[in-house]
């Protein structure tokens, strides 16, 4: 497939791949792991995750007749920013309004033979977000999604399910909504 843009993104952006532990994102992606709060100037971002959080509960989602739960994800439209996406498919997969996202880290990923979208070596971000909501209606009419609100620890029990490759950094961002509603700041 290669770059949407073309390979303007590649002049610019280069990640760091020294001395560090590479994830497997099914046989698709080999990635790492970098811990920040703002993203990389000029980083081509096509995909994103955000975990849903309003109060002591954590939001799922699946498409329908998915067999198991996960959080909102998927990929940006065209020119795109990931917090409009973080909005926009929270609003789609969830039904939740968001109230204030926080990045926690993303993912340099660089594409495997066995990815079906793009080249062998094409690098991509890929942004995990926590998504605060102030408020979640119904999911919109005609919705694919299906949603499920559920108490803390069942919402780390589905995310470890559903995401055995990158759990650990899931679960930061667990942690650090736990952190905001221990403070009170969310």
């Amino acid at each position: 497939m290669g770059l949407p843009g073309g390979l303007d993104h590649l002049q610019v952006y280069q990640p760091d791949w020294i001395g560090v532990v590479e994830l497997n994102i099914g046989d698709a992606w080999r990635a790492r792991w970098t811990d920040a709060a703002e993203l990389p100037a000029n980083a081509p971002i096509f995909y994103a995750y955000a975990l849903t959080f309003m109060g002591d509960k954590g939001y799922t989602t699946r498409p329908e007749g998915a067999p198991t739960w996960g959080i909102v994800e998927g990929p940006l439209a065209n020119g795109e920013k990931p917090g409009a996406f973080v909005k926009r498919a929270a609003k789609e997969q969830v039904g939740a309004t968001i109230a204030r996202t926080e990045l926690i880290g993303y993912l340099d990923c660089k594409a495997t033979k066995f990815n079906p979208d793009f080249d062998p070596g094409e690098i991509t971000v890929r942004p995990v977000y926590i998504a605060i909501a102030k408020k979640v209606d119904n999911l919109p009419e005609g919705s694919t999604y299906q949603r499920r609100r559920m108490p803390l620890n069942e919402f780390t029990v589905a995310v470890r399910k559903r995401y055995p490759e990158i759990v650990v950094y899931l679960e930061k961002a667990i942690d650090r909504y736990m952190v905001l509603r221990a403070k009170g700041e969310v």
